[in-house]
């Protein structure tokens, strides 16, 4: 056998693996972000993707950010890097979801 011979089921192999990682897109994601325990967060869903954080059946690690202070939840690390692109943009979706659920509570 020659090297070529033997280094074709190494290649075979990391090229399986690469690809396997690359269809787990937003699932292979970890989160770095703080501790184990979940925080509370106020709204159910990922304000990038729109992806919901509890959906059934679902791979997703959630990643959490903190942007001026303020907390963000995302449904994956790769949603971060959109975020990151227009914060303006998203801060406006998260404060709305945000307003709504104020308006949703009964007055106490």
């Amino acid at each position: 056998m020659n090297a070529t011979t033997r280094a074709l089921p190494l290649i075979s192999s990391s090229l399986l693996l690469i690809m396997a990682f690359a269809l787990i897109g937003c699932g292979g994601a970890t989160s770095d972000s703080g501790p184990s325990e979940e925080a509370f967060y106020p709204i159910d869903f990922c304000i990038v993707s729109g992806n919901d954080f509890d959906e059934v059946g679902s791979s997703m690690i959630p990643y959490t950010h903190v942007h001026e202070g303020i907390t963000i939840k995302f449904c994956c690390k790769p949603c971060l890097p959109k975020f990151q692109k227009d914060p303006e943009k998203y801060m406006v979706i998260l404060q709305e979801e945000l307003d709504a659920l104020k308006v949703d509570q009964p007055a106490g």
